[in-house]
């Protein structure tokens, strides 16, 4: 086992995930501190396992960052982000829900969910396209489109 990632270049991570090509790795920041980095970070991935070329996919400040992420066969990040209402010391947030980006970082769907924090989400299926969510004291399946 190896560290490849490590304080002071990364704050707080929460999340990980590599692109379907092994090429890049995803890692969300969950730093919920006055100006801390509440975003992911993409970074190339090399063969041999080390990462270069850090970069911001998607950046969530000042609301809440994602918490767990997943990716789809066409490379997009599915992630958990979001509050329905404000929670101290924290700025506000976007509403709850999974927002799903292109690999350019450009958000391209939204899907609203009934509970206040979601916390993870996974593909699965007999075609993997079923997206499993969890949210506060619930679990939902939904088929995106």
């Amino acid at each position: 086992m190896s560290r490849i990632l490590s304080g002071p270049d990364i704050q707080r991570p929460n999340g990980i995930t590599i692109a379907p090509d092994d090429r890049t790795l995803y890692l969300i920041e969950a730093n919920s501190s006055e100006g801390g980095a509440r975003m992911i970070r993409a970074y190339d991935l090399s063969p041999d396992g080390t990462v270069s070329n850090m970069r911001v996919h998607y950046n969530f400040y000042p609301g809440r960052s994602a918490d767990g992420m997943t990716i789809d066969t066409q490379g997009n990040i599915w992630a958990a982000a979001g509050l329905h209402r404000r929670r101290e010391p924290r700025k506000p947030g976007h509403q709850t829900g999974y927002p799903r980006d292109f690999p350019q970082g450009k958000l391209l769907q939204y899907i609203p969910t009934h509970e206040d924090t979601i916390t993870n989400c996974a593909f699965g299926g007999p075609d993997m396209k079923t997206l499993y969510i969890t949210a506060g004291k619930t679990c939902t399946a939904c088929e995106p489109t």
